[in-house]
This record gives structure tokens, sequence and C-alpha cells, in this order.
């Protein structure tokens, strides 16, 4: 059984409520480190701040990374979110699941309370954090491509873009697989596209200028800037 939280009507379970309010709400952080006197709003957070700055004796290790950790508990948490990838944490709105809770409610201000609090002054573009702006910025209007492919020295303006390139054109990674046709992709998210548009035949993507329509956003892009803008 949910119960709703008195300031924000969140919907937890009992045992999350009192965390959600304490931490959230009071700003309360009862767990304090015992070698720097950092504060945090939780016990899972203080052991991993433990771990991974004051903890020289790094005894479990994990087998398909060999990571360290100085707590068996740190080394279940990895294997978990890391490896195993389980999805334990559930939004109350769309009850779409994700590995942490942090991811979680980020999820939930973006998707659902639409809070993007800096904007772009270039285009229409916004963030959750000031750091995705900057990044937007610095890759998008300012062209800096910062993070280098030590394969093939091909440039990348974000690192998540260097990491997909390296597994998927250095290392062949195909995680997922269409049935209709031999196309592979890294993320489900391209494979799903590639069935709206190349199978199903959908073209969701319209042109505000020509009313054409387009399967994939990148081909909507590339039209108003050869078609319209005249940008070869």
């Amino acid at each position: 059984m949910k119960l709703k939280c008195s300031f924000c009507n969140k919907a937890f379970d009992r045992t999350y409520l009192k965390t959600h309010i304490k931490s959230v709400h009071e700003k309360l952080k009862p767990h304090q480190c015992q070698f720097c006197s950092k504060t945090f709003s939780k016990k899972r957070t203080l052991h991993v701040h433990i771990d991974r700055l004051h903890n020289e004796n790094k005894q479990f290790k994990c087998n398909l990374c060999n990571k360290a950790f100085g707590e068996k508990q740190n080394l279940k948490y990895h294997n978990n979110t890391v490896h195993l990838k389980i999805k334990s944490f559930q939004c109350q709105i769309c009850e779409k699941k994700f590995i942490t809770n942090s991811i979680c409610q980020r999820h939930i201000k973006i998707v659902h309370e639409n809070k993007r609090p800096f904007k772009c002054d270039l285009c229409e573009y916004s963030a959750f954090h000031h750091k995705d702006l900057k990044q937007h910025i610095e890759c998008v209007h300012e062209k800096l491509r910062l993070f280098q492919c030590n394969i093939c020295q091909k440039s990348f303006g974000r690192k998540y873009n260097l990491k997909q390139h390296v597994e998927t054109v250095h290392e062949n990674k195909k995680a997922f697989y269409c049935e209709i046709c031999e196309f592979s992709s890294l993320q489900h998210r391209d494979l799903r596209q590639h069935i709206e548009s190349v199978h199903e035949k959908l073209k969701p993507h319209q042109c505000a200028i020509c009313q054409k329509c387009f399967g994939q956003k990148g081909h909507l892009k590339n039209h108003v800037k050869t078609v319209h803008e005249n940008k070869k």
C-alpha cells in the first residue's frame, strides 16, 4: 500500500516515506562520516562515501570488472546496479523502473514535473543540470570535440558517444537484434526506432516548413539544413 507525502503528495511505501520526508523536506543528514565529518541523509550513501574515499583495505573484488570494495554490501550493490542492471526503484507515476533512486527521482523531475531550469540562449534546449547545458553548448554550438578515440582518432562532443563508438565500431558489440532483418544495435531505443521507421513505416517527425514527414529526428534535421537552410 502506497502512502502520500503530506508535503508534495508523492506516494511511497511506508518504509521509504519517512526517509523521503527526512531527507527531502526536512533536509536532515543524521549519518556522519567518522573520518571527515561529512554528513549524509542516507546510511547507504555514507557507506559508499567511506568505501570510495577512506577505506584502503578493499578486500571484496568484483569477478566481472576487478573493481574492489571495502564492504561486502557495496560489492553487492555494485553488481546489482552495474552488471545485473536490477531495477529496484519504480516511478509512482508511470511505473517505469530504474537502477538507482537518484535516477528515478531525476526521471520524475524531468519527465513528469518538467523541471528544466537551465535554458540555452542560442536554441530552445533546456536542462535539469547546469553541467548538461554547458555540455550542450560546447558540443552543439561551439562544436567542441574533446573526447578522442585512441584507436581511430575520431573525436566526439560527449564521453557517452565515444564509449558507444568504441563498443559498436571497434568492439562490434550489438546487444539488440531485429527479428525482421539483419539490423542490430547497441541501444534498445535504436532498435525500436529502426522497427518503427523501416518496418512499420512510421514517420512521426514533420517539417514545420513544408510538412514533409520523416521516420527519424536526425533525418528531419538534415532535411531542414539542406533543403530549407541550404547548408551542404
